[in-house]
């Protein structure tokens, strides 16, 4: 096998507990590249829009992971990948178009699942799970859906009680006990920005060119 030529930073957690808002952040500090596992979202386009909203997007098999992984692991040999870009609003891939991201020291991989799987977890030098109560993750969800996915109040309350919670509790919460560090995602933005921080750059096969 080639060495690696990246650093693979994993964080996972219940949907709206930051993971998104906090990747970015650390992706400007340390000029880093991130993968949201929600790019890979599998192609509903085969079956009814009304049936597509009734869809599990909470449960690990609507996730194509196996593309992720292959992925991640390109993104890790020094190359760049092209990202499927997918359509919230339809629940469908865009099949025409993919969103390049260019090879780097540094990939952050973020996503409420991304810890489920030992195939990425092998493939992370560190892995980070955000915690926060499931009343502060919905009322966070509401607004994202909301404003970014065109969702109305109703439907994400639905899917929240229907699929995201039970989802969470069955698949999601049981990776916290897998990732190196558990931090407190109820604190301010800053200060969980801070704390993976310290403990990525404190990681023994940080690429060497970033101390310099």
């Amino acid at each position: 096998m080639p060495a690696k030529r990246a650093f693979i930073a994993g964080i996972g957690g219940p949907s709206g507990s930051g993971k998104t808002t906090i990747a970015r952040r650390l992706a400007a500090s340390l000029g880093a590249r991130v993968l949201s596992m929600e790019s890979y979202y599998r192609d509903l386009s085969g079956i009814a829009p009304e049936e597509r909203a009734r869809h599990n997007f909470d449960s690990p098999d609507a996730l194509d992971v196996d593309l992720l992984a292959q992925h991640v692991e390109s993104f890790s040999q020094g190359n760049d990948i092209q990202v499927p870009v997918y359509d919230f609003a339809r629940h469908t891939r865009v099949l025409d178009k993919t969103e390049l991201v260019r090879a780097g020291l540094v990939l952050i991989v973020e996503g409420i699942l991304v810890l489920s799987w030992q195939e990425l977890r092998a493939r992370f030098d560190v892995s980070f799970y955000l915690d926060a109560a499931d009343e502060v993750c919905f009322q966070r969800r509401m607004v994202r859906d909301i404003v970014e996915r065109q969702r109305t109040h109703e439907f994400v309350r639905q899917q929240y009680r229907e699929t995201v919670l039970p989802m969470a509790i069955q698949h999601v919460y049981p990776t916290k006990a897998r990732a190196d560090f558990v931090i407190d995602a109820a604190q301010d933005i800053l200060s969980v920005e801070q704390a993976l921080l310290s403990r990525i750059q404190l990681q023994p096969r940080w690429p060497a060119s970033i101390h310099a």
